[in-house]
């Protein structure tokens, strides 16, 4: 199936049978034509040719279809764009019946140009590329001249080696890299005389167009190359005239379709650039095309559903909207929704809808309840469920398809039986089906094509073969069923016509390297080297910076004899790619080297075991912690590991027992180079287990790509000597974080170490940068051993231990730790984490009318409001799931799947709620942040690798919002998140490196009052009320939010303190409101509340319960490290007692009252109207304690423990003196 065919399959079918699903294909191509001719003097014939093209691989014969394109394309009065329409489709299925003469020259009457000079790639890094000039933009063009382009590359101007067969130029074929890049593309045309003529250009991003050095056309929106997406015109003076094309792509294809509408222009391509001569303006006029002039009509006539229809139907092939906007489904759900009854229309709402399953279910539902007997819809459903893991669900989706004619009109329908019975483990009838469908559909190339596969997958080649040359005979450009055909004739031995059949998929897409190098690496290992070496010379002529061509001749001639070619092929793919371990080790081999990269760098452990004598008191010992690290210009890298480690108890065997390694396995790979235990006596145990597992973690939500490789040691024991190196390199062709690179590694541990160091192996372009004010006491060298490299060596030696605390700082701030990165500056990393997610923002119809509801009600003028309910609206409506996988480790899902799965991590909950603030009008930040319990780094270097979390916030009101919080408000930012390092991320480049406020304790407010009515017995009756703000609100919220369970939660809290008591009553306040503070009320009876003396005197304690602070902040005696709370807070308490009838105060402590630089307290007691009132307000200041300061700290936590410990004694009636 052509790059057309396929295109337009697109509007009607997303499964591999729904094009099947009419009764019969040819009579609905015949009603399509019909419709074409009949309205092919107007932008909606397009739309008609498009639904009919879709049938190409359904129809037997495509001799209708092609007189229908004829026809249209030869009548005057047809719409411009139509006509161009039926002519690209035309070309195309000559193209598929093999007429590759005649499809020649419609291409060239179309007048495609296919003559260029490209140079690339350049960076596209946050989609900046298209407005910075990397230097072919120049009036004073130099076809000789070098340019630096992305990651390390050097690009240069060259003559493109191939044309294209269909009018597109695959620059991601031509330029490296070809990813997130910018490609220039260079021609001339030359007309006889000074005219204007229009040019079409489609591209596969934002574009600039240059006619004589001077901008005709431009375009920022990202979208996938197709034809005349874009029409200008243009004026040429007479002779050469230059036309540039720039394109700029973020991922998927890069490349474009130029063509020149007039035949009097030719393109020429010089061999020197003339220059440029003083001329007059190309004076650019923008000109319609059939997207532009269909969207014309619907804004004319926004009620015609079936106008819409054609419409979205043109936009999903043509393309021609910025991707993130999703403007086909979205044309296509309005057509759909403005006419319900219109099933045709709803699966074609369906069928555009590729990112949000359930809109596209609810659409295949409506397709089938609005006509039930529209087989396309039945179809179309059935394959979803399919697709869904519902094939049971198949059958009687079908069953009304099957009984019209024993469903031979639809064969279709067959197939999806054949795959569902598959999907059931009934492969017997599944084969049956399939079977039945080829006899009674022996022409329909769709139905051949899975015939094919039914004989491969049984293990009849021959057969297989003989199928697959039926649907070549059908559709001569179905290149997969030709690349298959080729691999299995040279698998038969039959090469002469393996050769064919890969000459010919070069013939249909000169482009095509793969085949290329497949046929050439045939021919190589068959005996014809120089054709093979012809064939790879092409191959480079085409893609010079691919290493995979060079590898693969390399492969080849070296299997053929040719060694030295072999290896410089060898060493050019390694200069290219240099993260190719597998062909690294090649090579080494091959010459015969011994060493790989970094073991000049391995430390001898042997002379250190005598400086290892004055750890034996240890659990454990590391003689050698080392890492060299060799990074390229891209910033992939490779990391030799070496540890040897020393086990003196059993403590010290069960922490190194087993080692995790964790590794990308799409992107890394993991080589274990020595793994053995040395005993005391000298004995050597090279054996070691190997096991691989995932690392997710299901009960927070995280799940990853990642994996761990766990090599465990049964073996060692007390006394031992384990020694691992192991080799962990980047296998990717691309960096996911562009061209950045950095670390954070612990020079300190749990365990001492004899030696420590750490190699950076630079190049020399790539200056590194890390924290020198952080490494007292570590060496600190650099190096030139190679040209164009620099080596950083970072070494220490008897590095001590730390020995954790509980409460002490996080471990960046405790522990010696080398920080290193390739940024320089936090604008350089804000730059490019904006770069990258945002496009990830952009809201669509859905996400703009959920700001509508959830401000519903809201002062829209009040805009702190606003933020409040959009964030609650967050946190409360999207669970917390974390996908990790490749780069969204960084970057975040785009904002309309967050909303609509309703789930996602952190940095997918803060882009929610800042395109959400966005949308609403109000001005927000995303922001980098390094949660407090990391421990906080200096401002040197910038670096990502610093920040495992993100939030947002809103300048206006220096409000954070994490989205993750998922029971606090929006004023109540939890613990982890204050005092921590973040970078606020500005869309206008500067952004800052700041730390978080920490809350006032006033913030963290828990206020308790209580009427206590005492009864001689020891007993009370407690009636009370309770506030909490700030930190402690979102534990209370969510211990109380269910309300089955709230008396049972208020128990068990105070049931420590008051054994026996019964709650009769607990009222919460709406835990649902996160911007309020939670109220409780409640009421309880406590059996002894105070403590019944002979004589019946009754002693409490005042507050309650006596308090027990010093033994929850300031457990330990003393302190090496500062103490770090959760946050400042301060706690108020009002109990009233009421006392027995005959009882009066007859002893009370003493008022306390003491402010310290800590915190204060203040108790105060009195009578009053013969009731005993308690005051008392405790508040703890700060939420960090120095280390020096701690004694004073615990001891003042001490005095305010015995000032609650103090008991107020009451005297009953008739009592003189109290008992103690």
């Amino acid at each position: 199936m052509s790059r057309f065919t396929s295109l337009a399959a697109l509007v009607v079918l997303t499964c591999p049978v729904l094009g099947l699903a009419k009764p019969n294909a040819d009579d609905r191509a015949r009603e399509y034509a019909a419709e074409a001719v009949k309205a092919a003097n107007s932008p909606r014939g397009g739309a008609a040719l498009l639904r009919m093209h879709a049938l190409v691989d359904d129809v037997e014969d495509l001799t209708p279809l092609v007189s229908t394109y004829q026809q249209i394309a030869s009548r005057r009065t047809s719409d411009v764009n139509t006509r161009t329409t039926a002519q690209i489709l035309l070309m195309d299925a000559e193209r598929s019946r093999g007429r590759m003469v005649r499809a020649n020259e419609v291409r060239q009457w179309l007048g495609f140009v296919n003559d260029y000079y490209v140079v690339g790639g350049f960076e596209n890094e946050g989609k900046a590329g298209c407005d910075t000039d990397f230097g072919p933009e120049a009036a004073n063009l130099d076809l000789t001249a070098r340019y630096p382009g992305a990651k390390g590359h050097e690009a240069t101007w060259r003559k493109l080696s191939v044309t294209s067969a269909d009018g597109y130029v695959d620059l991601a074929t031509a330029v490296r890299p070809n990813k997130e890049s910018v490609a220039y593309a260079l021609t001339w045309l030359e007309v006889p005389q000074d005219t204007r003529v229009p040019l079409a250009l489609g591209t596969s991003g934002g574009y600039r167009l240059w006619v004589n050095g001077q901008l005709a056309s431009k375009e920022d929106r990202y979208n996938l190359p197709r034809p005349d997406q874009t029409r200008v015109s243009v004026k040429l003076k007479k002779g050469l005239n230059r036309v540039l094309v720039k394109v700029c792509q973020e991922s998927g294809p890069l490349g474009f379709y130029l063509r020149s509408e007039t035949a009097s222009a030719r393109a020429s391509l010089p061999a020197k650039a003339p220059a440029l001569e003083r001329m007059p303006a190309p004076a650019p006029q923008p000109l319609p095309t059939l997207t532009s002039s269909l969207r014309a009509l619907v804004e004319k006539n926004p009620d015609d559903a079936a106008l819409r229809g054609d419409y979205a139907q043109v936009l999903s092939f043509f393309r021609a909207y910025d991707e993130r906007e999703h403007t086909a489904s979205a044309e296509a759900a309005l057509a759909a929704e403005s006419a319900p009854n219109d099933a045709r229309l709803q699966l074609l709402a369906a069928n555009t809808q590729t990112d949000d399953l359930n809109e596209r279910r609810r659409f295949l539902e409506a397709a089938v309840k609005a006509d039930p007997t529209y087989a396309p819809a039945r179809l179309a459903l059935a394959d979803h469920e399919m697709d869904r893991g519902h094939p049971e669900r198949v059958q009687p989706l079908l069953a009304p398809l099957l009984e019209v004619e024993d469903g031979r009109n639809v064969p279709g329908a067959r197939l999806l039986l054949a795959r569902a019975a598959e999907g059931l483990g009934e492969r017997v009838r599944a084969h049956a089906l399939i079977e039945e469908a080829f006899r009674q559909q022996p022409r329909v190339p769709r139905v051949v094509r899975v015939a094919a596969a039914a004989s491969r997958q049984l293990g009849r080649a021959q057969e297989a073969m003989d199928r697959m040359r039926v649907v070549l005979a059908l559709r001569y450009d179905d290149a997969n069923t030709r690349r298959q055909l080729a691999s299995m004739l040279a698998d038969a031995g039959k090469v002469d016509a393996a050769e064919r059949e890969y000459e010919k998929l070069t013939d249909l897409n000169p482009f095509d390297n793969g085949s290329r190098v497949r046929l050439a690496e045939l021919k190589a290992a068959n005996g014809a080297v120089e054709e093979a070496t012809a064939l790879f010379t092409e191959a480079k002529a085409l893609s010079p910076d691919e290493p995979e061509v060079y590898e693969r001749e390399g492969r080849a001639l070296l299997a053929a004899g040719q060694r030295e070619p072999a290896l410089a092929a060898f060493e050019k793919s390694l200069q290219l790619r240099p993260q190719n371990p597998g062909l690294k080790e090649a090579l080494r081999t091959l010459k015969g080297e011994s060493e790989s990269a970094g073991t000049q760098y391995l430390v001898d452990a042997k002379p250190l075991s005598k400086e290892a004598e004055g750890y034996v008191h240890e659990d454990a010992l590391y003689l050698v912690d080392n890492t060299y690290v060799r990074v390229q210009k891209s910033g992939l890298s490779s990391r030799l590991q070496q540890m040897v480690v020393r086990v003196y108890n059993q403590r010290g065997v069960d922490a190194f027992r087993s080692i995790p390694v964790t590794y990308s396995p799409d992107r890394q790979e993991v080589r274990v180079l020595r793994a053995r235990v040395t005993k005391p006596d000298g004995s050597v145990v090279d054996s070691y287990g190997d096991a691989d597992r995932n690392i997710n973690e299901p009960w927070t939500g995280m799940y990853y790509d990642a994996r761990a490789r766990i090599l465990s040691f049964p073996s060692l024991a007390a006394g031992d000597t384990l020694e691992l190196t192991w080799r962990l390199d980047d296998t990717a062709q691309d960096n996911l974080l562009s061209d950045y690179w950095g670390d954070v590694e612990s020079v300190q541990g749990v365990y001492p170490k004899v030696r420590f160091q750490y190699v950076v192996d630079m190049p020399k372009e790539r200056p590194l940068y890390w924290n020198k004010s952080r490494l007292a006491g570590v060496e600190q060298q650099q190096e030139s051993p190679e040209s164009g490299r620099n080596v950083y060596r970072f070494g220490a030696k008897h590095v001590s231990k730390v020995v954790p605390e509980p409460g002490m700082p996080g471990w960046a701030e405790v522990a010696q730790n080398l920080h290193i990165s390739t940024y320089k500056t936090w604008d350089q990393v804000g730059n490019y984490w904006w770069g990258l997610v945002r496009d990830q923002l952009q809201p669509n119809a859905e996400l703009k009318s959920t700001v509508d509801q959830v401000l519903t009600g809201v002062d829209r003028k009040d805009q702190l409001a606003v933020v409040r309910a959009i964030y609650s609206f967050v946190v409360t409506n999207t669970r917390y799931v974390a996908l990790e996988f490749g780069i969204h480790g960084f970057k975040p899902y785009r904002v309309d799947r967050v909303l609509a799965r309703r789930f996602g991590d952190c940095k997918d909950k803060a882009s929610l709620i800042h395109s959400m603030l966005k949308v609403a009008g109000v001005d927000s930040r995303l922001v980098l942040l390094r949660m407090r319990n990391l421990g906080a780094l200096d401002a040197e270097p910038a670096s990502l690798a610093a920040f495992n979390h993100a939030i947002a916030y809103v300048p206006k009101f220096d409000l954070y919002l994490d989205g993750t919080a998922e029971f606090h408000g929006a004023k109540e930012l939890p613990s982890a998140d204050r005092v921590a390092n973040v970078l606020v991320v500005d869309p206008n480049g500067t952004s800052n490196f700041l730390t978080t406020p920490e809350a006032k304790a006033e913030d963290n407010k828990t206020t308790l009052a209580m009427d206590v009515a005492l009864r001689p017995d020891g007993g009370a009756d407690v009636k009370g009320q309770s506030s909490v703000s700030g930190q402690s609100a979102p534990d209370y919220r969510r211990a109380y939010r269910p309300e089955s369970t709230r008396k049972s939660t208020f128990e068990r809290a105070w049931a420590q303190s008051f054994p026996g008591l019964t709650v009769r009553e607990v009222k919460l306040s709406d835990t649902t409101r996160l911007d309020d503070d939670v109220t409780l009320d409640f009421h309880m009876g406590i059996p002894r509340y105070a403590e019944v003396l002979p004589g019946g005197s009754l002693r409490f304690l005042p507050f309650g319960t006596g308090r027990t602070y010093q033994q929850a902040y300031a457990s330990l005696a003393e302190r090496r490290f500062d103490l770090v709370m959760s946050s400042p807070w301060v706690n108020t308490f009002k109990l009233r007692y009421t006392l027995p009838g005959g009882y009066t105060v007859a002893e009370m402590p003493q008022a306390v009252e003491e402010t310290t630089p800590f915190g204060r307290v203040k108790l105060s007691y009195r009578v009053e109207n013969g009731a005993l009132v308690a005051d008392g307000e405790v508040a703890l200041s700060v939420a960090r304690i120095k280390a020096d300061e701690y004694p004073q700290f615990r001891e003042f936590l001490g005095r305010v423990d015995r000032a609650f410990g103090r008991r107020i004694l009451l005297q009953g009636p008739g009592q003189k003196t109290a008992s103690r």
